[in-house]
């Protein structure tokens, strides 16, 4: 490369940086991803649609939940931490459009066979919706909605502050999510028969899906199917 076309290349990518797709990094202009993004940890099919987690990864003993099914691209950990970690709070919402096109992507594989009357999403607190800027959640329900050709909105409100759950145990967030979410009034008459697809972006226990696929049932909606970017690592640990 001309000494020329070096320095044309380098204002190009200082002025229009190329960014990877999956964490935000800014890479070379002929990349679509950074070297740690680019074996990300996928959920592989066969895939159990209690917890998520490929089959052969699933320790889940198929405990019940309020939710029908649930479907994810990713395991939460190696390179999908700091790039969702970036997306929700480090000022990066511009990858929804890659999560929401990854999510888009596992539903229509994965529930081939169902016709969703509406995609809605886990709600927020309003300070905390302030403070970020945005739902990434909802960002993400927009962007499947918009793929999909299916009506979004906003049905769920969280009515009470939970506090930090990533440290807790299952049993904790249990505790603590329970009557933390309502219906919206204005939807409170419009669910019976309802196929809903519940939008977030990372699953861990459950326990967030399962209080609001709770109330959507409650309000009428006749099944709810979960779907998020990705879940936390259910690796069968050996003895």
């Amino acid at each position: 490369m001309s000494e020329l076309k070096s320095a044309f290349y380098a204002l190009l990518k200082a002025v229009f940086p190329n960014r990877c797709e999956l964490c935000g990094e800014v890479i070379e202009l002929d990349e679509k991803l950074c070297d740690k993004c680019k074996n990300p940890p996928i959920i592989k099919a066969p895939f159990c649609e209690y917890c998520g987690a490929s089959k052969e990864d699933c320790y889940c003993k198929k405990h019940k939940n309020e939710f029908n099914k649930i479907a994810a691209t990713y395991y939460y950990r190696d390179s999908l931490v700091p790039a969702i970690h970036r997306f929700k709070n480090g000022g990066m919402p511009f990858l929804a459009e890659r999560f929401a096109a990854d999510i888009a992507k596992c539903v229509l594989e994965n529930y081939s066979d169902i016709s969703f009357d509406i995609i809605t999403f886990v709600p927020i607190r309003d300070f905390q919706k302030r403070k970020r800027g945005f739902n990434q959640a909802q960002l993400l329900a927009e962007r499947v909605a918009g793929e999909m050709n299916v009506p979004v909105a906003q049905i769920l409100k969280k009515i009470r502050y939970t506090g930090v759950q990533h440290h807790k145990s299952a049993a904790q967030r249990k505790a603590d999510i329970f009557g933390a979410y309502d219906v919206l009034n204005d939807y409170k008459n419009k669910l019976d028969g309802k196929i809903i697809l519940l939008i977030d972006d990372v699953k861990t226990t459950g326990a967030t899906l399962n209080e609001c696929s709770k109330m959507l049932k409650i309000y009428g909606a006749k099944s709810v199917y979960c779907a998020a970017v990705a879940i936390t690592n259910t690796v069968k640990k050996e003895n």
